[in-house]
């Protein structure tokens, strides 16, 4: 059984929708130095040895571009499901969003809520694509 994670990645390559090729470029790059920057890291704190980090990545290079596809193209899909949804999102959804996140950071409601405002509208966002992650899921399945 696949993980929602997989169903939502297998969701999003098969919606079509047009990614600019130099957003996926941008991506890409962006990819690639983090990947060069864990190297030298890895390196330089006593971890695996990378004498040739650029050949390390051509050698990935399929993955980081599929990678690369996918984080270009993620944005995309949620903004054109968002649209052709009209997902709401009420505040009993935005305070169990707040309360799980105050259990996993070990903080308290108020306090998440001084900083997201009493209304909770800065996590709108993140439930409705969760939300709409969830539907995409299903579809899929």
């Amino acid at each position: 059984m696949k993980t929602k994670d997989e169903l939502w990645r297998d969701y999003v390559a098969a919606y079509d929708i047009d990614v600019p090729a130099e957003r996926i470029e941008e991506e890409y790059g962006l990819i690639r130095a983090d990947m060069k920057h864990r190297m030298m890291y890895d390196q330089m704190s006593g971890g695996d040895m990378h004498l040739f980090p650029d050949a390390e990545l051509a050698e990935q290079e399929d993955a980081l571009r599929a990678a690369a596809l996918f984080e270009a193209k993620e944005p995309l899909v949620l903004r054109d499901l968002t649209k052709k949804l009209e997902v709401a999102v009420t505040y009993d959804e935005l305070l169990a969003e707040a309360e799980a996140m105050a259990k996993r950071q070990r903080t308290t409601v108020d306090e998440l809520k001084r900083f997201f405002g009493d209304d909770l509208a800065l996590l709108e966002r993140d439930v409705r694509e969760n939300k709409i992650r969830d539907w995409a899921c299903e579809q899929v399945v």
